[in-house]
């Protein structure tokens, strides 16, 4: 029908899902950490700055997961900011 239009077709078009290997990865420690959550249900006597607290083992697990995901991300952008620029070519 493009053809009959003048128009050239073009490639065709992708239909679904494109997963890349940080996808695979995001999704293999979602399962791993789902698998914890769910069989460390007990609580945990947890003592940090002299609060007292009470929490579910995988609570402190996916917490210090997600803490450390965070400032992994601070800690990258601020690298990246520091660095020095490329210098441009004369043109």
């Amino acid at each position: 029908m493009a053809e009959e239009s003048g128009q050239l077709a073009g490639p065709p078009a992708k239909k679904g899902i494109t997963i890349t290997w940080r996808g695979i990865v995001l999704i293999i420690i979602a399962v791993v950490l789902l698998v914890f959550a769910v069989q460390n249900l007990q609580l945990a006597d947890v003592k940090f700055l002299g609060a007292d607290v009470q929490i579910w083992v995988w609570a402190l697990v996916v917490g210090s997961f997600a803490l450390g995901m965070v400032l992994g991300g601070v800690v990258k952008s601020g690298a990246r900011k520091l660095r020095k620029p490329k210098p441009k070519p004369n043109s």
